[in-house]
């Protein structure tokens, strides 16, 4: 599986994702602003203050993550 090399929040609510290998992955996150899961990023600034872990997690707060893994699953269906 590939790893995050940066992700940069944009003010439409999706996130450019950069890859490992050399692939961007344009992911957006209006949809999933719906969810309990997500919901507290509706929020424009809460959702610009993310960070990456392991190369692999994007995390907004100890609650809300989402793995490159789970990206990906969600963008081949």
């Amino acid at each position: 599986m590939p790893k995050i090399v940066n992700v940069v929040p944009q003010d439409d609510h999706t996130l450019v994702i950069e890859l490992d290998n050399m692939h961007k992955i344009i992911y957006d996150m209006k949809l999933r602003l719906k969810t309990v899961r997500f919901s507290n990023l509706a929020d424009l600034d809460r959702f610009k203050s993310l960070r990456v872990e392991n190369r692999n997690t994007i995390i907004w707060d100890d609650l809300c993550q989402i793995t490159i893994d789970e990206v990906i699953s969600i963008i081949e269906r």
